[in-house]
């Protein structure tokens, strides 16, 4: 055994899941359901997901959601026992007396949602901010400064996208120990590149051609930072 605690949910008609209880992510009530949320079971070598399973279990009773979902929490805990059964439709077997089917098993029944965070004054960003999308402002001149590669590692991954345009220059900088920004802009007709500098000091949103929406993605590769965007006038952006 690898020590963990799995759970196992039985639908008539051979429907039937397991999970991990590490791979547990929560659970809600609503009329008569207790919604049940798991790490999608079909993922990535990387653990990537592209969503949540969702196991919708059906409470017997009005007014008995909230001792359901203690049940499942309790469940979920396995005491003593490495696989615990939720719901077996087929047998009629539940891990509380309040729960009385299964109502289905939907695999990545929820979308992942990206982290969203404005930034409005400079930032110095950390490995922890990967995968975010950055709202900036030229409502003053600042700079966001990137963690240096080898700590961003392979796969580090941000969006920048201008949410208020203004008289005011924003850039997206490296380490200041570093020159490891790379990238090519597209021009907005997208009949030339704005740059396609082999090793570029910082991307600029220019604050007399940036317009709102306009976006600049940068993904580390462990070594460099590769920039690529686009804008809704030329020149919006500038790798210098």
């Amino acid at each position: 055994m690898d020590g963990q605690n799995y759970v196992v949910i039985h639908n008539d008609g051979d429907d039937s899941y397991m999970n991990s209880s590490a791979n547990f992510r929560g659970a809600e009530t609503a009329a008569n359901v207790v919604n049940v949320y798991f790490k999608a079971a079909a993922v990535g070598g990387d653990g990537a997901s592209a969503g949540y399973d969702k196991i919708v279990l059906a409470v017997g009773t009005a007014g008995n959601e909230e001792r359901a979902l203690e049940a499942v929490a309790e469940a979920m805990a396995g005491g003593k026992d490495p696989v615990r059964i939720i719901a077996d439709d087929k047998n009629g077997v539940y891990c509380d007396q309040t729960i009385t089917g299964v109502t289905s098993i939907t695999l990545s029944a929820m979308g992942t949602f990206k982290t969203v965070q404005a930034l409005t004054s400079a930032t110095g960003l950390e490995k922890y901010d990967s995968g975010k999308v950055f709202m900036l402002t030229q409502a003053s001149a600042h700079s966001h400064t990137l963690p240096t590669a080898a700590d961003a590692g392979a796969g580090w991954n941000a969006k920048f996208i201008l949410k208020t345009a203004g008289g005011n220059a924003v850039k997206v900088i490296p380490d200041a120990t570093e020159d490891t920004l790379i990238g090519m802009i597209p021009s907005a007709d997208g009949a030339a590149a704005e740059s396609a500098e082999s090793g570029v000091d910082e991307i600029i949103w220019v604050a007399s051609t940036a317009a709102a929406g306009d976006w600049v993605e940068i993904i580390c590769d462990g070594t460099n930072f590769y920039a690529t965007g686009q804008g809704a006038l030329d020149g919006f952006a500038a790798l210098t």
